[in-house]
């Protein structure tokens, strides 16, 4: 049973619609002087970070296999998915741990 995905496309086009509400809103709050809404800017330009290494190791995943890599670069994919997974893990625990000393 073969899978087609073709979920390139869609991450390229989040990545810089993304990346572009960034850069709006970055502009945006500077000229109004809004902390909030830097705050969301820099939110925002997490996400864009993590839609753009998923996008990076989705086209490395579709290299062909060489003599290092005797099975191709499928994985690397997943190997996108896992890093953010830990960096999202990361923020929560550290998250977690800094509202514990605040109380």
């Amino acid at each position: 049973m073969s899978h087609d995905y073709h979920g390139e496309g869609n991450i390229k086009v989040a990545f810089f619609l993304n990346l572009g509400f960034t850069v709006v809103e970055t502009l945006g709050g500077l000229y109004t002087n809004t902390l909030a809404v830097l705050s969301d800017a820099l939110h925002d330009l997490g996400d864009g970070l993590s839609l753009g290494l998923s996008w990076y190791f989705e086209r490395l995943s579709k290299k062909e296999r060489t003599e290092s890599f005797s099975y191709g670069y499928q994985r690397f994919s997943l190997l996108g998915a896992v890093i953010n997974a830990v960096i999202i893990l990361i923020t929560q625990v550290r998250n977690c741990f800094s509202l514990n000393l605040r109380t």
